[in-house]
């Protein structure tokens, strides 16, 4: 079926600039009866032949990584998926007018492969009630089969491992509902306007779509399908793959440089028509994200609970009308504060001035308030060729040495962008860990060179290796020439490598930083901890800052951004900045009896939700751990 799929584009886009669509006669063939079934159950024929364009919008996750999504479909054949992921990070497919069917990465344009175009198209499909009824009159013949799809008795229109130019289409034999699509399957039908579509779409295995807005008939020109313009834009050959544009600047020989300058980003959201809604219950994140958008226009006297999730910036347009209770300086305020007790440490002077800290993550605005007067060095490894700043680099600088944001505001900064991996054209993110396990080489080759009591005690890395992966063994290799040089590497990979265990703490916009009893379990992870699935004792894991974190934004040098929820992205670099402080003040400590001494002195609270009420902990105290590690800093 996929290496056929430019075909049945074309038919699809055939039947739907037809002059409608015929209903079956009497002697249509089985396959027929079941689709009507299914038209019958979302609202009829009627209504779906009125439909010229859709528009889904909503939120997805792919193992531990989670995107928003925005999906266009319009008469005849146009498809246009994009995902912009919670680094920052855009990715967009599609199928234009003139039949092209294109994916753009950070790196460049390329043509898809017949195989990717075929999974676009069986997305489309799950909600493309004009082309589910273009199809029905060219499936006609098909075989239907009654079968089973996990414990759901189904009825298959197509047959299993189909060759031919059409997905296989699968029904609930009970409501009639289409459940699946080829290999993607859709669940939770609900109204929207006169039709009914599926709310939760599973792409894969690992995937998950959840809807949370839905627009029919939503004036869409043409040119929004166009394969975009840009750079490596050619065709790619089935079963190729083409390496893109990479590559690594250092400072000169005997010299710690600013290598580059990278341009901020501009998201060119522009002006909103409708305020997303937030929903508590989808378990989705970042789902009212109006970073670089204009809302100026907009009521939204009456969106409270929506707003106080919203993630937001310095160039965020705000209306006259928003509700009492949302302030998004104050809130902008409150996440600038690295909490549980940082700045009264910083008040004594513990600022982590003479220790350095390494940060190896994306693109960095190096020119940003926040740290640019503690940059010491700004190089690229396997980074992508001249790339703006992205929005992760900043945030983690800035929460571990910021000056307004950071844990550690007077440490040096030491910064390697690098990519981790590779996009290769047509295919998923191909992880290698050989680049990382280089730049953390490079930062103790640099170190080497600094003098006595400006030391690099601590690298921040915002994510993890598994032993399946490329470049496992390099970098752990590097990790543990960093423990023989009495250098702290803290990652999401820190249990494999130390032993150690963190999680991440959530907080309600509007909340006191400051105050132990303002912090519960992670957004993304506090279901599971009411669930059961995730709970721990005190004094297994230690529990930093993660949610409601306002960092250096990468769209201007004094702009700022929030983020209502985080990841362990963000729990990393304040980790990281806590151990600054800690070398500052004992400089012959070790992460062993940091990691003991933060465990023993940090603090457990109680936590309720409804009636259920748990015992929750050990949160980091750093005004207790600071002053224990002076104590006893002879030892």
């Amino acid at each position: 079926m996929k290496n056929t799929i430019a075909v049945l584009f074309c038919l699809i886009a055939a039947a739907l600039a037809s002059q409608g669509i015929a209903d079956p006669g009497a002697s249509s063939a089985k396959a027929s009866d079941v689709f009507e079934k299914h038209f019958t159950a979302v609202g009829g024929r009627a209504v779906i032949e009125r439909i010229e364009s859709i528009v889904i919008k909503g939120t997805g996750q792919e193992g531990q990584s989670s995107f928003d999504f925005e999906l266009s479909l319009k008469r005849p054949g146009l498809v246009r998926l994009v995902a912009r992921t919670s680094r920052g990070i855009e990715i967009s497919q599609g199928r234009d007018s003139r039949g092209r069917c294109w994916r753009k990465t950070p790196e460049g344009v390329l043509e898809m492969k017949d195989k990717d175009a075929g999974e676009l198209m069986d997305l489309a499909m799950a909600f493309h009630l004009p082309g589910q009824l273009a199809l029905s009159r060219l499936m006609e013949g098909t075989v239907c089969e009654e079968d089973r799809d996990g414990e759901r008795v189904v009825v298959a229109v197509g047959t299993k491992n189909s060759e031919g130019p059409f997905p296989r289409f699968i029904f609930d034999k009970v409501t009639g509902l289409m459940v699946g699509v080829g290999e993607v399957r859709i669940d939770d039908y609900k109204q929207v306007d006169n039709v009914r579509m599926p709310f939760l779409v599973r792409p894969g295995a690992r995937a998950l779509l959840r809807v949370e807005r839905i627009v029919l008939n939503e004036k869409l020109g043409n040119d929004v399908f166009d394969r975009p313009a840009g750079e490596a834009a050619r065709p790619l050959a089935e079963g190729k793959s083409v390496e893109l544009s990479y590559r690594t600047l250092l400072s000169a020989p005997g010299k710690l440089e600013i290598v580059r300058q990278p341009k901020p980003v501009n998201f060119q959201r522009g002006r909103y028509s409708e305020l997303p809604r937030y929903n508590p219950k989808s378990g989705g994140h970042w789902q009212v994200d109006v970073r670089g958008s204009d809302l100026s226009q907009l009521d939204l006297s009456d969106r409270l609970l929506d707003l106080l999730h919203a993630h937001f910036d310095s160039v965020t347009r705000w209306p006259q009308k928003l509700p009492a209770g949302f302030d998004p300086q104050r809130i902008m305020d409150l996440g600038k504060d690295p909490g549980l007790g940082v700045r009264r440490l910083h008040a004594r002077g513990i600022t982590g001035k003479g220790v350095a800290v390494g940060v190896i993550d994306q693109t960095l605005l190096v020119d940003h308030v926040e740290y640019r007067d503690r940059l010491q060095l700004y190089e690229e490894i396997h980074s992508s060729a001249d790339a703006p700043a992205q929005m992760h680099g900043p945030a983690v600088a800035s929460i571990a040495v910021g000056k307004n944001v950071g844990v550690a505001p007077e440490s040096d900064l030491y910064y390697i962008a690098e990519t981790h991996g590779v996009f290769q054209p047509g295919k998923d993110f191909e992880w290698d860990f050989t680049w990382l396990a280089q730049s953390i080489h490079r930062l103790l080759d640099v170190n080497a060179s600094l003098p006595v009591g400006r030391k690099i005690r601590v690298i921040s890395i915002s994510v993890g290796w598994s032993p399946n992966q490329k470049g496992y063994a390099e970098a752990m290799d590097a990790v543990e020439r960093a423990r023989k040089e009495k250098v702290f590497v803290v990652s999401t990979a820190i249990e494999a490598c130390y032993g150690l265990a963190f999680h991440g703490l959530g907080r309600e916009a509007m909340a006191d930083p400051n105050d132990f009893s303002s912090f519960g379990p992670g957004s993304w992870w506090a279901a599971m901890f009411w669930g059961g699935q995730q709970r721990f004792a005190p004094g297994k894991r230690l529990l930093v800052p993660m949610d409601a974190r306002s960092t250096a934004s990468p769209t201007g040098d004094n702009h700022y951004v929030h983020y209502d929820s985080g990841g362990w992205s963000w729990s990393v670099p304040w980790i990281a900045g806590l151990y600054a402080l800690a070398c500052q003040i004992a400089p012959s400590i070790t992460p062993e009896r940091f990691w003991a001494e933060a465990l023993q002195t940090g603090k457990t609270i109680r936590v309720k939700n409804d009636s259920l009420e748990l015992e929750f902990g050990t949160i980091a105290d750093p005004v207790a751990l600071i002053e224990r590690i002076e104590a006893t800093k002879a030892r």
